[in-house]
């Protein structure tokens, strides 16, 4: 099993020093080289490259971590299933941009205080990973943060069927993220995914915990998911 990232179960100033010095070297670059890594069979595919196009729709997610003393934690939710996109798939809390939010991070605490009842005075943000790209044609900024493990969380009904926590030291064993297959419109394509417990977290949020995951380790070590094709020789 690959170690845990060093000090990522140190509460406190030496935790969020260390996150915020991990993430300043996230690249976006690098979110597009792994899913580029992951389905070589697609490489050059006009509808696979458009993925990449700079026509979206913005949005943003907040990445919570609560800084709970015993053992820090990564907040995620589960959508309700009466939602038009996604429903019932695990998710962070986040959503699409207002013309009123001055920049993705206002998105991303806006949507987090809505959903989950995260006050954004509570949130300390640390920084930004690299703009993920979603399945529906949105650029997804995810904004990692601190919260206050003394608020209170509650889902709002309407968007949130659940809300769970998994530990930050899981997140960042990269032995944890895996690839599956999946189809869409008749194409197969490799996604990311990271199973915890009886929650099934894959696609986009997948993405991005795994971007999280390398953020954080000691080494600088790019290592492919588990079950991540090979390149032809």
């Amino acid at each position: 099993m690959t170690a845990p990232a060093e000090n990522l179960t140190t509460p406190g100033a030496a935790l969020r020093a260390r996150i915020e010095r991990n993430l300043a070297s996230v690249s976006s670059q690098r979110v597009r080289d792994m899913f580029r890594e992951i389905n070589p069979h697609l490489v050059g595919d006009k509808l696979f490259e458009s993925r990449w196009s700079d026509i979206r729709k913005d949005a943003a997610v907040l990445v919570p971590i609560i800084n709970r003393p015993e053992r820090p934690s990564v907040l995620l939710t589960v959508r309700s299933s009466d939602m038009p996109s996604h429903a019932g798939q695990v998710s962070f809390p986040g959503g699409k941009a207002s013309p009123e939010d001055r920049d993705r991070v206002a998105t991303a605490l806006r949507e987090a205080h809505e959903e989950v009842n995260i006050p954004p005075d509570a949130v300390d943000v640390i920084g930004e990973l690299g703009v993920h790209q979603g399945g529906l044609g949105f650029s997804v900024t995810p904004v990692v943060g601190l919260v206050d493990p003394g608020v209170a969380f509650s889902p709002c009904p309407r968007e949130v069927a659940e809300i769970f926590e998994a530990p930050l030291d899981f997140v960042t064993d990269l032995d944890n993220h895996i690839t599956e297959e999946r189809e869409h419109k008749g194409v197969k394509y490799n996604m990311f995914a990271a199973p915890y417990g009886r929650f099934h977290i894959w696609g986009l949020t997948a993405g991005i915990l795994r971007s999280l995951a390398e953020a954080l380790q000691d080494d600088g070590a790019l290592r492919k998911p588990r079950g991540a094709p090979e390149r032809a020789p």
